[in-house]
């Protein structure tokens, strides 16, 4: 059974017209007679910790979607603005019975999203996610389970519970960052009211940028995705690093005090190393991702560092992770889970790992990635209509072209073709030992699409 509404991140589109009132309350209501269904204490209520980032239309998303849960009788704790990890946290510590965030992550203002956790603070299986797409069109079904009036459930602020989430964050850190300084950019979304005060706690001298939301700005040249401005204001500021998050602060993208960017392969290789002299790397291996570089991989070898690689998207790193006892995994845009200390990727969390990683080494942060040489890597996003993003593979010349360019880079470079999970794009990804090969054939695969395909 494919799924009709969830994607490889819970469910997102664009706000108010793929994202509407009507199919969030679906969802509430659907997600609320899950929980009944499994609630093996019928005397009390199932519960949810929810969450939100900033974007402006979190507050009818939030409010369509807490109609259909208290309909069916749940209660929600909602905290707030919070990073996802923060709400994948809170969940289980705080022993409820689901864990929601409504986000739409790096997208743009116009998207919005709605993720699911479960009780122990994974992301929902897809077998769950099928079956909760089978309530939100059985309308009869959901219709005759409504709760009478005295059985509804309530909606309370708890905001006061992102302070267990700031205590949790500082506890991972063994050491202090006193005269560490460093530039702190919160992508004027979720991390706005946590980065700074945790890294504050941790005696580090930090600058914050991009942290005045107002419902619009999210990512908006700022961010994980748009590191440009961090990147002067760490030269400016002379700073030992920077930091940049995305608008649900899951991700995080660094930047060395030379001002150059740190992606989500070198952050992975510096803890790794760091967790590896701790004799803290569970089997001296750590998942990444198809995308991930191949020097990189190659780098990690020669340090006696296993690589293993998943198909695109946290929740297969997080799979592969799981599989083998693994601790350390992540994506080269910046997810990177530990599972030693939360269940999902945690921009912040990695970023403390990091600091940590740098001052233990007691060198500078550019010191550490020099002899890490990267293969050249290009990756081209085409806008497609959804219904082509769904059948490109379908389509003969565009596989054709795919093959005859893999044959050609044989042993000097690789071609990824992929739908992106969360938007309406292919992406295209070369990567070899020479650019003008990366350029070559960026080009030529990135026509054929979009010949093919717009």
């Amino acid at each position: 059974m494919s799924r009709k509404y969830f994607g490889t991140d819970g469910i997102r589109g664009e706000a108010n017209k793929d994202l509407n009132i009507e199919l969030v309350t679906r969802l509430g209501l659907a997600l609320g007679y899950y929980l009944n269904k499994n609630n093996k204490n019928k005397d009390v209520k199932p519960k949810i910790v929810l969450g939100t980032d900033t974007r402006i239309s979190g507050y009818m998303i939030r409010s369509a979607f807490s109609a259909g849960l208290t309909a069916m009788g749940v209660n929600i704790d909602f905290v707030g603005v919070l990073p996802t990890p923060g709400i994948s946290y809170l969940t289980r510590v705080k022993g409820v019975d689901a864990g929601v965030m409504i986000s739409a992550s790096h997208n743009p203002i116009k998207d919005n999203g709605i993720k699911i956790f479960s009780s122990d603070g994974f992301k929902l299986p897809d077998e769950i996610e099928e079956e909760l797409e089978g309530y939100m069109d059985n309308k009869e079904l959901m219709m005759q389970n409504l709760v009478p009036a005295e059985r509804l459930g309530r909606f309370i602020f708890v905001e006061d519970d992102m302070k267990m989430y700031r205590r949790f964050l500082r506890s991972t850190a063994h050491i202090k960052f006193n005269g560490f300084k460093i530039v702190i950019d919160t992508a004027n979304g979720a991390a706005y009211r946590v980065a700074a005060k945790v890294f504050q706690g941790l005696g580090a001298d930090v600058i914050v940028i991009n942290n005045i939301p107002n419902g619009k700005n999210i990512n908006v040249n700022c961010g994980s995705t748009h590191p440009q401005l961090l990147q002067e204001m760490v030269k400016l500021y002379k700073a030992n690093i920077g930091l940049a998050y995305d608008g649900d602060a899951d991700r995080l993208i660094a930047v060395d005090e030379k001002g150059n960017i740190i992606d989500g392969d070198l952050t992975i290789a510096i803890i790794a190393m760091n967790l590896k002299k701790r004799g803290l790397l569970n089997s001296n291996t750590v998942v990444t991702t198809v995308l991930s570089n191949m020097g990189f991989e190659k780098y990690l070898h020669k340090k006696g560092i296993r690589l293993v690689r998943s198909n695109v998207g946290d929740r297969y790193v997080l799979e592969k992770m799981q599989q083998q006892s693994l601790n350390l995994g992540g994506e080269q845009s910046g997810h990177i889970i530990m599972l030693d200390h939360n269940t999902t990727g945690d921009g912040i969390l990695s970023s403390i790992q990091l600091v940590q990683a740098v001052i233990e080494s007691k060198k500078k942060l550019s010191e550490l990635v020099e002899k890490i040489t990267l293969w050249p890597q290009k990756m081209e996003n085409i806008q497609v209509a959804k219904e082509k993003k769904l059948t490109w593979h379908e389509n003969e010349v565009i596989i054709n072209a795919i093959k005859k360019a893999s044959e050609e880079l044989t042993g000097v470079g690789r071609i990824l073709v992929r739908p992106s999970g969360t938007e309406s794009l292919i992406r295209v990804m070369v990567e070899a030992k020479e650019q003008k090969l990366v350029d070559k054939y960026v080009k030529e695969l990135s026509d054929v699409v979009r010949n093919e395909l717009c």
